[in-house]
């Protein structure tokens, strides 16, 4: 009978340890998939731009600007931009912009890089909203380089 009792005591001892083991070594454990989902679908997406390079005039030198932009664009459904096919709309803006400045001009316009930011952002919505009801979150100068 003693024995019966010893092998039930260490039984429960076993049993015991190893629910209180479980109790003090489990954390709250937080599901993470829902957030992931909601991350992935509310972040914004970069589209990259071809190289832009242009010339700007100069008494003697040929001078160029060249400019890397990266467009971001919202995560929201409706505004689902097809990248490549308004590129030709957004290059035409920077033509417009940039074509009748002088190598000094764009030097002083360069030293505000968050106002140029903000005048090409601006720009492209007027132009995509006007054609394809599209508005860019915004438009960040990668690489600037004025020869």
């Amino acid at each position: 009978m003693k024995k019966i009792l010893l092998g039930i005591g260490a039984l429960i001892l076993i049993a015991g340890a190893f629910f209180a083991g479980k109790l003090l070594d489990s954390s709250p454990k937080v599901d993470d998939s829902a957030d992931t989902v909601t991350t992935q679908v509310s972040e914004s997406q970069y589209h990259e731009m071809e190289r832009f390079i242009i010339s700007v005039s100069d008494d003697s030198y040929a001078r160029y600007l060249v400019l890397d932009l990266v467009l971001v664009i919202p995560p929201s459904i409706d505004n689902k931009l097809d990248a490549e096919k308004v590129t030709p709309l957004l290059r035409n803006v920077l033509v417009k912009q940039f074509a009748n400045m002088s190598h000094a001009d764009v030097k002083v316009l360069f030293k505000d890089i968050d106002a140029v930011q903000k005048t090409l952002l601006e720009e492209f919505n007027m132009v995509l909203k006007s054609k394809i009801s599209l508005k860019l979150e915004n438009v960040l100068v990668t690489n600037v380089f004025i020869q």
